[in-house]
C-alpha cells in the first residue's frame, strides 16, 4: 500500500509538471494566431503549475488517511492549512 501511495504522489507531481508545460507551450504557439487564447493557456499553465505542490499535499494526505497513519495525515494538514492560509493572506481584497 505504501509503494502505491509513493507512486500515486509521484503521477502528480508528473501530470501537474507535465500539463503546465504542455499549457504554457501550446500557449506560446497559439499566442501568435490567436493571443487572447494563447493568453488564456499560458496563464491556465501557471495556475497549474503552481497548484501542483498543493495537489501534491491534498494526494499524500488522502494516502496517509488511507493507511491509517494518523500522525503524518494531521503533519499534512498542518501544511495544507498554512499553504492555503498563506495564498489567501498574499490575495488584495477589493481588486
Amino acid at each position: 500500500m505504501k509503494r502505491d501511495c509513493e507512486q500515486i504522489v509521484a503521477r502528480v507531481l508528473q501530470a501537474g509538471a507535465w500539463g503546465s508545460f504542455a499549457l504554457i507551450a501550446a500557449g506560446l504557439a497559439a499566442d501568435l494566431a490567436a493571443p487572447a487564447v494563447g493568453s488564456w493557456l499560458v496563464k491556465a499553465g501557471m495556475v497549474l503549475l503552481l497548484a501542483t505542490p498543493v495537489l501534491r499535499i491534498v494526494a499524500a494526505l488522502i494516502c496517509f488517511l488511507q493507511e491509517g497513519d494518523r500522525k503524518y495525515a494531521l503533519v499534512s494538514l498542518g501544511v495544507l492549512a498554512i499553504v492555503v492560509a498563506a495564498s489567501l493572506a498574499a490575495v488584495p481584497v477589493g481588486h
